[in-house]
């Protein structure tokens, strides 16, 4: 009967202990730290359950809230009724050490492919209470199970509070990262039909090979039904045929690769439909003037040209003044899995030139096609009242 009934996921947490710790420069200290932490599915995991974080200062009355389990689609909510309280206790200062703020009794639990937000308070006056670091990098930490991303600090001493502590101005702060540890446990998937491809190359070569001895006549294998092998593999953890989370990575990113490939040989049969499309309204329509395109050209250049002078004059300023937020603007997050440096060192250039031409040319022929649209219109719209005058 259990080979007929296996189970779907471990029913144990991982003994390894693990701890995503950040970088910590000290930035600023002040009363809060709001941050999003993604579940990622790179592995066969079932789900990760965070069961404590660190932080130091001068800490005080703390609470830690997580933000309910709902799509969030790139933004988590600001408003109080959106977030759980699972921890509350007044700790003494730690200026030095990490304060473990520990909630196993009610831990956090991420899906794979699932962002939930952290927000870790303290009601201590003054602003000295929780240590955190300005933004720099899209990722504040990243391993193979967890990614902690960049997210707002709050100066106010009231929890989800909109008034600073000097009683005017934004409560909060975008562009900031979380400094200290998140410890957590991972649980697995284990291995059915349905799952074989969340696993590594070797484990899924190991359970064909299995399968194709128990295929042979002359294999001690053979005298077992599918449902016994399917329950050995079902015992086997994922990393036991010396699958690593590097080339579970390297597959995913390949997959990725592929799938983007698939994508540009989509736009560029588009482009061609397109193209045969403009075709024939430039055969019944009027064309538009070349002089007139070009200046739009123009525009488009020194505008891009200015936008890239006011970036540079606001990165060699020392304060960024846009970080400043109200408490009705949600926190919003990319949590996009991007390709690392080295693996973009491994695209040729030509491709990575040709996807940026592409996107430049689409842009420049959806705005003639909308300018199309626009003067047909606008032309309808003057046929229309210089027939009724003629009427009149």
């Amino acid at each position: 009967m259990a080979a007929l009934n296996r189970a779907t996921k471990a029913t144990y947490v991982i003994h390894d202990r693990i701890e995503a710790e950040t970088s910590d420069r000290e930035d600023h200290t002040f009363c809060g730290i709001m941050f999003p932490v993604k579940c990622k599915s790179i592995l066969p995991i079932d789900h990760v359950v965070i069961n404590s974080v660190s932080v130091r200062g001068a800490l005080g009355p703390l609470t830690v809230w997580v933000s309910k389990d709902e799509g969030n689609n790139g933004e988590i909510s600001m408003n109080k009724k959106k977030w759980i309280k699972i921890y509350e206790q007044t700790h003494k200062p730690s200026f030095v050490g990490y304060k473990e703020l520990d909630f196993s009794a009610n831990p956090i639990v991420l899906r794979p492919g699932q962002v939930r937000g952290i927000y870790i308070h303290s009601t201590r006056r003054g602003d000295e209470a929780i240590v955190y670091d300005n933004k720099e990098k899209q990722k504040t930490h990243d391993d193979s199970f967890i990614t902690i991303l960049p997210g707002r600090a709050h100066v106010s001493e009231k929890v989800f509070g909109s008034i600073p502590i000097w009683g005017w101005g934004s409560a909060w702060r975008d562009n900031r990262e979380f400094v200290g540890q998140i410890k957590y446990g991972a649980v697995y998937r284990l291995w059915n039909p349905s799952e074989n491809m969340s696993f590594g190359d070797n484990f899924r070569g190991a359970a064909r090979c299995l399968l194709m001895c128990q295929r042979r006549v002359d294999s001690p294998f053979s005298k077992l039904p599918d449902e016994c092998v399917y329950y050995i593999l079902n015992m086997c953890r994922w990393d036991w045929v010396n699958d690593t989370s590097d080339g579970l990575r390297r597959r995913q990113k390949s997959m990725r690769r592929l799938a983007q490939q698939a994508e540009d040989n989509v736009l560029d049969d588009d482009e061609g439909n397109f193209a045969g499309e403009a075709q024939m309204d430039s055969d019944n329509d009027e064309e538009l003037d070349e002089e007139e395109e070009h200046e739009y050209m123009d525009e488009d250049s020194s505008d891009e040209s200015e936008d890239s002078d006011d970036s540079d004059a606001a990165s060699d300023d020392g304060y960024a003044w846009g970080d400043h937020v109200t408490a009705h603007d949600n926190l919003a997050y990319n949590d996009a899995e991007s390709e690392s440096s080295e693996d973009e060192e491994t695209i040729p250039q030509d491709q990575l030139v040709g996807r940026e031409s592409r996107g430049r040319r689409s842009f420049f022929r959806a705005r003639a096609h909308i300018f199309n649209l626009f003067h047909h219109q606008v032309q309808g719209e003057v046929n229309a009242e210089i027939e009724g005058d003629h009427e009149e």
